[in-house]
């Protein structure tokens, strides 16, 4: 499964916390509800490491040391 995929169907577990995301990561509601219904097929990079920041990994992601860590 990919990065955007995962990041879709944690979304869709958190359906109605959607506002708040958008308020935490600064991108716009308009936004969120396209890319969590696969209608934008390109979403760009930074948008998406926003919500995976925000979302935190999901259980079937392997979690990855940063830099600082190493």
């Amino acid at each position: 499964m990919d990065t955007a995929t995962r990041i879709r169907s944690s979304l869709q577990a958190r359906r109605g916390d959607w506002p708040t995301i958008c308020e935490q990561t600064g991108l716009s509601y308009w936004w969120l509800t396209k890319f969590a219904q696969g209608r934008i097929r390109e979403p760009g990079l930074s948008k998406i490491e926003r919500l995976q920041a925000y979302l935190g990994p999901t259980p079937d992601e392997p979690t990855v040391p940063t830099q600082e860590a190493r």
